[in-house]
Order: C-alpha cells, then sequence, then structure tokens
C-alpha cells in the first residue's frame, strides 16, 4: 500500500516528481520496519540510471544527565545507537543489492534529532521519500519540517498494518 502524504494521484512510476521535472537527485530515510523497507524499494524504483540514490539512517546521540543514575553510561549508549545504525545502512545495500555507483549511504550523527533537514537542504533533493508512520500526525515525525526546510517533494511510504486474527 502507498501512502502519498502530498494527496495526489500522480503515477508513482512515471519516474517524475516535483512538479514533472524528471528526477536528478533522491533521498530515503531508511529504518528497519516494513514501511521502511517499502520505502527503500519505492526510492529505487524511482531512481533509475541517471539518478542519484542516498540511503539515509538517523543515529541520535544522548547527552550527559546532570544526575547520577544507574545503569550504562551515555557514550556506551550512543555507541549502541551509532552501531544500530551502521547494522541498518548494512541491511539496506543487503536489500537493494547492485544498485551502481549511483547510490551514497550515510548515517547521521546528532544530538537528541540529527541534522537531517539541513542535510537534505544543503544537497538539494528533488524527492525524499520516508517511511510512513502509523501514530504519528502527519504521517512521519520528520515530514513538516522537511517541507519547510527543502524544496522537494516528499513522500510517505507505507506498508499495511495486520489486525491480529486477520488474514
Amino acid at each position: 500500500m502507498r501512502i502519498d502524504a502530498t494527496l495526489t494521484d500522480a503515477g508513482i512510476g512515471d519516474r517524475k516528481g516535483a512538479g514533472s521535472r524528471p528526477l536528478t537527485s533522491v533521498l530515503v530515510l531508511f529504518e528497519s520496519t516494513p514501511s521502511g523497507v517499502a520505502a527503500l524499494q519505492e526510492a529505487a524504483e524511482l531512481a533509475d540510471e541517471g539518478t542519484d540514490l542516498s540511503v539515509v539512517t538517523l543515529a541520535p546521540q544522548s547527552v550527559d544527565s546532570r544526575c547520577c543514575a544507574r545503569g550504562p553510561s551515555v557514550e556506551v549508549v550512543n555507541c549502541v545507537v551509532r552501531d544500530a545504525a551502521e547494522d541498518d545502512l548494512r541491511e539496506a545495500r543487503q536489500i537493494l543489492g547492485d544498485t551502481g555507483t549511483r547510490t551514497t549511504f550515510t548515517s547521521l550523527v546528532g544530538n537528541r534529532e540529527p541534522p537531517l533537514t539541513k542535510w537534505a537542504a544543503a544537497n538539494a533533493f528533488d524527492l525524499i521519500v520516508l517511511p510512513a508512520r502509523r501514530f504519528s500526525v502527519g504521517g512521519h515525525p520528520l515530514a513538516r519540517k522537511l517541507r519547510r526546510a527543502t524544496t522537494a517533494e516528499v513522500r510517505l511510504i507505507g506498508k499495511p498494518n495486520r489486525a491480529v486474527g486477520k488474514r
């Protein structure tokens, strides 16, 4: 199932976006979820041989707390989060297989909220593909920020949720 936050019926297979311009660069935020896999596959289909595909994962970092809490240190937790983001990039590489030389894989690291909006605006993508989230207003917490910070078309892609007991 495709969830298109722009609420248009534009053909997704026409390899055009953002006002029917040919796509030159596509960004996809990959998460290791069914919606994340669907978003990655959709972005790969849209990115043809003349299109740059950038696959990004986020690694939000915690800041030192001011209290003496028990448990793992902030450095340990941050290291685990960065490793999980790198694992997600390896999974994305495996899903895409041989996509050619025009695909880049990046893990963005930042305090609490990695700098995806600034990075996306600086790279001037034509299309940004995000995995839809079921209980998030607007489909993804970053969708609105990306629409404001960039000139790119932002699409949300999701997999249908299956109810328990139904087939």
